[in-house]
């Protein structure tokens, strides 16, 4: 069983039921918000494990806490005693405070916001749901005698399952708060916590000299602190000028090149059926020049159905650069434009791209190359999924795709967001 399983086994309506009595919530928004949590605390914990700190800090605190999912048997009867309940939820919101800090209140806001519940029901219910989805990850370690790295690789192996489970009025949010960007678009990867030697290699160990303390005469003790105190006092000094000299270079640098650059955020657009759209952050120039400033813009008029395979169509003609380009050069238009990517379509129910497609890529690809500072936001929609994939699902492969041909053309991901949609609702002009 996955952990998204587990957890819902866990989770059930009895246990559901003892938890909105506790934090005296309607079950529906008490259900809502631990929804929310489990696909908040899960995101949050794989994307701790991207780095090598974060894996041995989740490991760590699963081996110290004794997170081995032996409460979970009897959690509805501990969920009666609201002692017992309290101790859950301290112990669940100092965990989150190491593995997750300065978020805790964020999440707490988010989570009233999407169930409706008020800040403190969020927060303590923050607190018990990490402990018990530290439990159940506790309880797959010891069960499959799992190191740091196999429990980094299998919260991992749920990210598929968090795509396609997140509710689309709450992915947005998720997202943006806990700063999911590359695990959901699946450039993000766990760390490895062991280095493995070849056969029969052995590592040297450092070994310190042996110190011996000999009694010695008073007078060399003497001269010996004094030279000691000389030394550290023209250290003092030494220092004391480089740190003079890098502040005033760094004065006159500052003071001589403002030549920054500032660049704007777009709002996204949408697709219809498997369309990629693109919401744009533009470059702002230096005022002596009348460069592009980030704006907004309405999505241009779409018309009123699109087929499956293809995305549908603009009321006005051009090229994507032809379109883009008068916006890029204007610094004073408004913030926050989209641009639907017209010419992008996919074989029907498929991955593929139809064979006119790549053209727009290309074009989208040189426009980043040609505005080194623009950073854009792929939204993709989908309605035409066939076999095991949903609408949803099938819109993030599709829009993730696009994005990997961009980063191969030479396109920094980080300059590259992209979500998929699935069925999703084309906004009106």
């Amino acid at each position: 069983m996955n952990l998204f399983a587990n957890l819902t086994t866990v989770l059930n309506p009895e246990v559901l039921s003892r938890i909105a009595d506790y934090i005296d919530e309607p079950i529906e928004k008490t259900h809502k918000a631990v929804d929310g949590l489990v696909y908040t605390i899960m995101g949050g914990l794989m994307k701790r494990t991207i780095s090598e700190i974060g894996v041995n800090q989740l490991y760590n605190h699963i081996q110290k806490g004794r997170y081995d999912g032996a409460s979970l048997d009897s959690l509805t009867t501990v969920l009666r005693d609201p002692a017992h309940t309290n101790t859950l939820i301290t112990q669940g919101n100092d965990v989150i405070s190491h593995l997750l800090p300065a978020m805790k209140s964020s999440i707490g806001s988010m989570i009233s916001g999407y169930a409706g519940i008020r800040n403190s029901s969020a927060i303590s219910l923050l607190g018990l749901i990490t402990t018990i989805v530290l439990h159940v990850l506790g309880k797959q370690v010891k069960d499959q005698k799992l190191d740091a790295d196999a429990l980094a690789a299998a919260l991992f192996a749920e990210r598929e399952t968090l795509v396609n489970n997140v509710p689309e009025e709450f992915m947005p949010r998720l997202v943006e708060k806990v700063g999911l960007q590359q695990i959901v678009a699946g450039l993000a990867t766990p760390a490895r916590r062991t280095t493995v030697e070849p056969s029969g290699r052995t590592v040297p160990t450092a070994t310190r000299p042996a110190i011996s303390y000999d009694l010695s005469d008073d007078s060399d003790n003497d001269s010996g602190v004094l030279t000691k105190w000389g030394v550290g006092a023209l250290i003092a000094v030494a220092l004391a000028f480089g740190g003079y000299y890098l502040y005033q270079n760094t004065q006159k640098y500052s003071n001589g090149g403002q030549d920054t650059t500032d660049v704007a955020s777009v709002s996204t657009d949408t697709l219809q059926a498997d369309t990629v759209t693109r919401s744009l952050a533009v470059p702002k120039e230096p005022a002596a020049r009348t460069a592009p400033k980030s704006t907004s813009v309405v999505p241009a008029s779409l018309s009123a159905a699109a087929s499956g395979t293809g995305l549908a169509a603009m009321t006005g003609t051009g090229s994507l650069a032809q379109v883009m380009t008068p916006y890029l050069g204007n610094a004073a238009l408004p913030k926050g434009r989209v641009f639907p990517l017209t010419g992008v379509a996919f074989q029907p129910g498929s991955l593929s791209m139809t064979p006119g497609s790549q053209a727009t890529v290309t074009e989208l690809a040189t426009l980043l190359k040609t505005y080194p500072q623009l950073q854009v936001l792929l939204v993709g929609y989908a309605n035409d999924a066939q076999g095991g994939f949903t609408n949803k699902s099938l819109s993030f492969k599709r829009v993730n795709i696009l994005k990997q041909q961009l980063v191969t053309s030479g396109i920094n991901f980080q300059r590259i967001d992209a979500i998929g949609r699935g069925t999703g609702v084309c906004p009106k002009n």
